[in-house]
């Protein structure tokens, strides 16, 4: 049997077993483990269980799903107990395994069958989103994605999937009325950069540093993007911007969202924007590389950065708002306009005052209120255009509003 199972392959059954009993909670703990348990039996016997057991292990494997899935949106999402989250990770292995079993006699003819492997990888990409890596094992779900979506040829038939042309030339490039421009070097050293940038908080372009990196070319090409990620999961804000009242979110895949958004005009905006892509999908990661300024500390810890992508349209917005960390905002391709203000301004920038917006101002800084904000008016901006290849420092706590002036996508790297 142990030929014929792909998923159960990635899995340490002991270590499963150990998650189960150590991380979930006490009512989904009873159901889970008995169907772990007869799992790796039947895998360790090379075994394949009867039809009727596997259904049945569905079901309460589906209920379970069902369960976390209620508290997982029961309330906010920083207030679901992690041992939910985990319990929807585990739920979603044992899915994965089952629906690979009632399936699969015969590994080749698996591999085959796009439909059932779209499936699969579907539930685990939910699993990687709403889910929590398992102590133990903790890149289980996007390994198994991976190596299932390399067994899928994407369909290309419908997309217009030409190297993606961006139309620089019409562009402004000048500073708008009452801004400063933002200081810029090319290639700064790490002394340079330490000591004119990072320890006077200073945003800053950067030229060149990131010119080794593949994704500049490579991730221009469709193609080479939907062979990665076409079939995955992946968030996606439909909206110019967070603060309108129509936007919301939904779960698309890579290749409907370039479809729908990217490669067509639309009445509405959608955006890849603040996701861990690289996290769900790691093959991506070796098209690019930390930078190095990421070393320096505002505290005695190295920690690697937070990873983001933001991939999207023309005309994509990122409201007036600031972040607690240090941010590289790097530029894969397209153009951006970026409009900041020093944390001294924050008065003059009219904060929303709830407490999941208090990070965001009320202030549209391209078309503002005076009548509304009228000490906006002794607010002092800086602005810039991010190119393809460039880097914008952002210090922590300065504000920042991000226009996508062409289709792009810029990768950022938060720390401490």
């Amino acid at each position: 049997m142990s030929n014929c199972t792909i998923i159960a392959n990635f899995i340490s059954w002991n270590l499963l077993a150990e998650n189960i009993e150590n991380h979930l909670p006490i009512e989904m703990k009873i159901h889970l483990s008995s169907v772990e348990s007869n799992l790796k039996t039947s895998i360790e016997d090379k075994m394949i269980p009867s039809i009727k057991w596997i259904k049945n292990s569905l079901i309460v494997v589906e209920a379970c799903m069902d369960k976390t899935w209620e508290v997982l949106n029961s309330g906010h999402w920083q207030f679901v107990p992690i041992e939910y989250r985990y319990c929807y990770t585990l739920c979603t292995i044992l899915k994965a395994v089952l629906l690979e079993l009632q399936h699969n006699n015969d590994t080749k003819q698996f591999t085959k069958n796009t439909i059932l492997l779209r499936n699969i990888i579907q539930q685990i990409d939910k699993g990687i989103l709403l889910g929590a890596p398992l102590p133990n094992v903790t890149d289980l779900l996007p390994k198994v994605a991976s190596t299932l979506n390399s067994c899928i040829t994407e369909s290309l038939g419908e997309l217009d999937v030409e190297e993606l042309i961006i139309d620089s030339e019409s562009l402004y490039n000048f500073v708008l009325p009452g801004f400063t421009e933002i200081v810029q070097y090319v290639e700064p050293s790490m002394e340079l950069f330490y000591t004119k940038i990072f320890m006077p908080k200073v945003p800053a372009i950067m030229k060149g540093c990131i010119k080794h990196w593949k994704a500049l070319e490579q991730w221009k090409d469709l193609k080479y993007l939907i062979s990665v990620a076409g079939s995955r999961t992946v968030p996606i804000e439909i909206g110019s911007r967070y603060t309108d009242e129509n936007w919301s979110q939904q779960l698309l895949s890579f290749s409907e969202f370039l479809q729908k958004y990217v490669l067509t005009k639309g009445d509405q905006v959608g955006y890849l924007a603040q996701h861990q892509l690289f996290e769900q999908i790691p093959e991506l990661k070796d098209d690019f590389t930390i930078p190095e300024y990421c070393n320096f500390t505002d505290n005695d810890d190295v920690e690697q950065p937070d990873i983001n992508a933001w991939f999207g349209p023309s005309g994509t917005v990122s409201p007036l708002h600031f972040d607690p960390k240090n941010n590289l905002l790097c530029q894969i391709f397209g153009h951006k306009r970026v409009i900041l203000y020093h944390p001294n301004d924050s008065s003059n920038l009219y904060p929303y005052d709830t407490r999941l917006l208090n990070n965001t101002a009320q202030v549209d800084p391209l078309n503002p209120n005076y009548e509304k904000w009228p000490n906006f008016s002794k607010a002092k901006g800086l602005m810039t255009y991010l190119r393809p290849g460039e880097i914008l420092y952002i210090p922590p706590k300065w504000w920042h509003h991000v226009t996508s002036l062409t289709p792009s996508f810029s990768i950022s790297f938060w720390w401490s």
